[in-house]
This record gives C-alpha cells, sequence and structure tokens, in this order.
C-alpha cells in the first residue's frame, strides 16, 4: 500500500476520528426523525423491561397474601400485557435504528462513489483497487453495525440501567448498593481494552484490504499468470497475505473474547449477592419472598446487557477504525473541479492553444512536458508523433483535463482551461486512449456509453465508420452480445474499434485518437482511414500514433522528444528537414521493407511446398 493509502498513526489518527465523527454527524441530522423515533421506543421499552420484574414481585405478593384468585389473575393478566408490550417496543426500536442504519450506509457508499468518480486519475495511480473496494463493502458494513446494534446499546444499556437501579434502589437501597458494587469495575475493564480493540480492527481490515488487492490483481491478470507458469509464485504472495490476516484476525479474536468473559463476571457476583444476602434477610424477616424474586429478576434481565457489552464496545471500536478508513478517502479534496471564476459557456469550437505548457506528474519526478508551445485551429487535423516515453499521451490527456493543468498554459477557444466547466469541457472531447476499456455490459451499450440513451441508429453508424458493424454477425447474440469484463469476448482489435465507435457516437468538437488502431490489421487500418477523413470533417482532430502512416495526412504534425517539441510542420516539410521525423519515417520504412520481404519470402516457400 502507497503512503497515501496507509492509514495515519499517531497524531494523525488522533485527528482523523474526530473528523470522521464530525462527517457522520451530518448523516445522522439527515436521518434524525429515524433515530428519535428509534430512542424513544428504546426509552419506553427500558420501561417496560424495568416494569416486568416488579409485576412478578406483585403477582407472587398476591400469592404470599392469600389475597382472591380473580386479583392473582388481574395481576397475571397485567404481567402478560407488559411482557407483550415490552416485545413490541423491543422489536419496534430495533427496526427504527437498524433502518436508520442502512439508510446513512446507503447514503454514504452512494457519496463515496459519486467521490470516487471526482477525485483525478493521479489519485487512482497511488491507491490500490482492492482497498478502495475493501473500504466501500466491508468499512461501510462496519460502520453501518455501529450505527445499528451499536446506538442501540450504547443509547438503551444507560437507560436500562437507570431504571433497574431505581427500581432496586427504592425495593431495599442495602442491598441494591451491595450488587452494584462490581460494575463500575467495567469502566476499568472498556478502558483497558479499547485501545487493543481500535488497533486490532485496523490490523483486521487493512489486511482485508491486501488480501482483495491480491485477489482482484491475480484474478486481472489470471492469463499472465498462466502464461509464465507463475501459480505458485501468486499462490505463495496470496498465502503471505492471508496468513498476515489470519494472525491479525486471531489477536484481534483474543482481545474480543476476553471483554465479553470478563464483563459476565459481573451478573455471576450480584447474582451470589443476592442469593447469601437475600437468604440472610428473608431469615430475618426483614425481606419478602416477592422482593426477592424481583431482584432476582433484576440481575437475570441485566446479565445479557451487560454481556453483550463487550461485542458492542468491540462493535463500536471495529466502526470507529472503518469510519477513519472511510474519512481518509472522502477527505480527500478532488483536484480537479469547477473553480468559482468558471465561464459559462456552450460546446466549444475546438481551438486549442499550448503556451509554454509543462507538466510533471509528482514533485520528485522529471518534468513529462517541457515547455511546449502550440497552436491547434478549430477544425484542423494535428499528428504528433516521437519515441516512446516522449510525453505524446500526457499532452493529449491535459486537453480533457484527467491530469491537473497549470494555470495559463493551455487554453481553448482563448479561454484558460481551468475556467471551462468540466461538464462543457468533457462533453465537447472524445479521448480513444491506448488502452480501451470495455465494461460488462452488451456491445450496443458500450458503443453508446456517454450518449443520454441507447440511439441504434448512432451505434450503428459509428460502428460501420469504425469497421467494427461487419463483425456484430459472427457474435452470438449480435449487438446483444456481452463482451465480458474488459471486453473478453472481443480480440484486441475489436476493443480498439468499438472504443473507436463510442468516441464516433459522441460527435465530439475535439476528437483524440491515442494509438487507436495499434492492434487492427493493415487492411481494416486503410478503411477505417477512409471513412474518418469524413468523421473529421468540421472537427479538431489530434492523432497520435508512433506510426508515421497514421498521422501522414494531418494538417499540420507535431514532433516530441524527451517532452519538448523538437519539430512541426506538414509531412513533406518535415522530410525535407532531415531531422527526428524524417530519421523516424526511414526507420519505419526500412522495417516495412523487411517484413514485405519475410512475408514474400514465406509465401514463395509455401508456393513450393
Amino acid at each position: 500500500m502507497s503512503a497515501a493509502a496507509e492509514a495515519p498513526t499517531g497524531a494523525a489518527a488522533a485527528e482523523a476520528a474526530p473528523r470522521g465523527f464530525a462527517r457522520l454527524l451530518g448523516y445522522l441530522r439527515h436521518n434524525r426523525g429515524t433515530y428519535l423515533l428509534g430512542a424513544l421506543a428504546t426509552l419506553c421499552y427500558a420501561a417496560s423491561f424495568a416494569a416486568v420484574p416488579v409485576l412478578v414481585g406483585w403477582a407472587i405478593q398476591a400469592l404470599e397474601q392469600g389475597l382472591s384468585q380473580a386479583e392473582v389473575v388481574r395481576r397475571c393478566a397485567l404481567l402478560a400485557a407488559a411482557t407483550g408490550a415490552r416485545g413490541a417496543l423491543r422489536f419496534s426500536s430495533r427496526t427504527l435504528l437498524f433502518n436508520g442504519a442502512r439508510q446513512i450506509e446507503y447514503e454514504l457508499r452512494n457519496d463515496l462513489f459519486a467521490h470516487l468518480q471526482r477525485l483525478p486519475q493521479s489519485f487512482f495511480q497511488r491507491w490500490r483497487t482492492g482497498d478502495l473496494m475493501s473500504r466501500c463493502i466491508n468499512d461501510l458494513a462496519s460502520v453501518r453495525l455501529m450505527l445499528g446494534p451499536g446506538v442501540l446499546s450504547v443509547v438503551q444499556t444507560p437507560i436500562l440501567y437507570l431504571f433497574v437501579i431505581g427500581a432496586m434502589v427504592s425495593l431495599n437501597p442495602l442491598l441494591a448498593g451491595l450488587v452494584l458494587l462490581p460494575y463500575p469495575a467495567f469502566l476499568w475493564i472498556a478502558r483497558s481494552f479499547g485501545r487493543s480493540m481500535h488497533r486490532g480492527n485496523l490490523d483486521v481490515q487493512e489486511g482485508l484490504a491486501a488480501l482483495g488487492s491480491q485477489l482482484q490483481e491475480t484474478i486481472s491478470g489470471i492469463s499472465v499468470v498462466k502464461t509464465y507458469a507463475m501459480e505458485p509464485a501468486a499462490s505463495a504472495r496470496f498465502d503471505a497475505a492471508n496468513e498476515r490476516l489470519f494472525a491479525a484476525q486471531l489477536g484481534l479474536i483474543r482481545v474480543n473474547s476476553a471483554m465479553p468473559a470478563i464483563t459476565s463476571m459481573l451478573p455471576a457476583a450480584a447474582t451470589w449477592i443476592v442469593l447469601y444476602v437475600g437468604g440472610h434477610l428473608i431469615a430475618e424477616g426483614r425481606m419478602s419472598v416477592a422482593e426477592f424474586f424481583t431482584f432476582a429478576m433484576f440481575i437475570y434481565e441485566l446479565t445479557f446487557p451487560t454481556f453483550i457489552m463487550g461485542w458492542v464496545f468491540a462493535l463500536v471500536q471495529r466502526g470507529r477504525a472503518a469510519l477513519q478508513r472511510i474519512d481518509e478517502v472522502l477527505g480527500t479534496a478532488p483536484s480537479i473541479a469547477d473553480r468559482p471564476d468558471v465561464v459559462a459557456r456552450g460546446p466549444l469550437r475546438g481551438e486549442i492553444e499550448f503556451r509554454r505548457l509543462s507538466f510533471r506528474y509528482d514533485a520528485g519526478r522529471e518534468p513529462a512536458l517541457r515547455d511546449v508551445s502550440l497552436h491547434v485551429p478549430a477544425g484542423s487535423v494535428l499528428g504528433i508523433v516521437g519515441p516512446i516515453g516522449a510525453g505524446k499521451t500526457t499532452l493529449a490527456s491535459l486537453i480533457p483535463r484527467l491530469l491537473e493543468v497549470p494555470d495559463g498554459q493551455l487554453f481553448l477557444d482563448g479561454v484558460d482551461i481551468n475556467r471551462i466547466p468540466l461538464r462543457t469541457l468533457r462533453s465537447s472531447i472524445a479521448m480513444v486512449p491506448q488502452d480501451g476499456f470495455l465494461f460488462s455490459m452488451s456491445l450496443a451499450e458500450n458503443v453508446a456509453y456517454g450518449l443520454p440513451s441507447l440511439d441504434r441508429e448512432r451505434v450503428i453508424e459509428a460502428a460501420t465508420r469504425a469497421q467494427l458493424a461487419k463483425d456484430v454477425a459472427e457474435l452470438p447474440h449480435g449487438w446483444e452480445t456481452l463482451v465480458g469484463e474488459r471486453g473478453i469476448m472481443l480480440s484486441g482489435g475489436q476493443r480498439q474499434r468499438t472504443t473507436l465507435a463510442r468516441a464516433l457516437a459522441l460527435r465530439p468538437s475535439i476528437l483524440i485518437l491515442d494509438d487507436t488502431l495499434a492492434s487492427v490489421d493493415a487492411e481494416t487500418e486503410a478503411a477505417i482511414r477512409q471513412e474518418l477523413r469524413q468523421v473529421f470533417a468540421g472537427r479538431t482532430v489530434l492523432v497520435i500514433s508512433h506510426r508515421i502512416a497514421s498521422v501522414c495526412e494531418a494538417d499540420r504534425i507535431a514532433v516530441l522528444d524527451d517532452g519538448r517539441l523538437v519539430e512541426s510542420g506538414s509531412h513533406l516539410e518535415l522530410l525535407a528537414r532531415g531531422g527526428l521525423y524524417a530519421r523516424l519515417a526511414s526507420e519505419q520504412a526500412l522495417d516495412d521493407e523487411l517484413v514485405e520481404a519475410l512475408d514474400h519470402l514465406a509465401g514463395d516457400g509455401t508456393a513450393r511446398t
């Protein structure tokens, strides 16, 4: 895990916890009606909780005093009604508070997902996918348990104790004082175990995140694992992560098991006191049998809440740790967002201007782009070529603000890109990256991704221009074929053509093609280029490629090397200069001739055979 993704420690952890609870208060306020009703039901339940032992003693008192059968039946009927009411109130309090916790989990998950979509690409380069998934699933579940059973017990148990203690004191102050003598020890126990539980829960949740990342990475790259026969190594890495999680879970289980075991001794000690002292008081005639039974029932009633407090305390500690991890993500401010000085405007025309633009990914790294100045008129086609690592993709990624752009260095239609609303900017741009990503949806839905609705005519038109429509008949369900995760059902060329069709379906003002046809055969590439000539009309197009043949027809060609713009001009002008572009063209021409000669020899050999 990167430093950015690690849980804070020391002062940072102390600061993160209250910040997380402050954020949580907003969700509690939004659902305050549900929680207030739940608290009211809990209060009524606590009253009925204390009433049942009193009514039991009252019924025994009727038998002890030899009252009439009708009076005994009346008191038993009241006891039955109180017991039924207590059951109904218990159900209501739990339903209300648990539903409130589910609602907050639902809202928090939606907000967390929306926040992740606002974060820049640089954030996801630092954080592992499995860790983010763990925070969106496992940690949110822990927060829900804290807000449901945790809040219920935190609210209910003190009220139960107040009602029961008040009733016991009113019955027999001496015995009540002796019975409650061991209970203050719970505060010391909670304090002793609290820190260990919090640290242990953090270790387990981070272990789950690491294991999830390992599993996700292995499954995504299973073809590579199998190709290189790395199953034993992958198993060893998974086993190591699993062993660390196992050790953390065992440590947490020891702590979590010790606390309930110790707290369960408190009611046992109170029961022994009631039996021993109460028995003497009955023998001395200072306590009735009815009062003794009432006291015994109070102790019995307090056994479960006292025992469960150890579990609830662990639940709250786990929820605190989870909330801290969630707040690390929610507390990350999006570095790419609309600024207060945005300029309201319609769709872009497509004029692009780089003014002495320099860019670096991190403070300690070398600049990816250095002092690039370039003007692209609206409606023109710009080719961008250069060696690997020259900064071609970085330059293209700055135009839709996928990366943080310095102020005053990139302008669209004469406006600083940082002052253009993101929705306006990105709705006017379509970018086809080198590694086109497909979703686990139908082929038609993938092409229509980005459109307000699935427009069949636009999908078919775009697919035809991308030379994809001819492949649809070969798919098992045509346009409705599910392409699988990352488009695994399609070939590399089909995936690239699908992402190209997706961009063409948007009909953008600015079209960016980043080595789009690298996996396409020469015949299909020629057909696509023929179609793209019509698409390019009236649009600003940036064609990024390592192949000279892909950019030679562009209005202007920019040549990048080591992040610098080293040459600029038309295909013929650049060839005449004899610089980097001419050298790349010459090398590629020799490569093409060599491949053609080898193909020719292979063909002759086949013919002779």
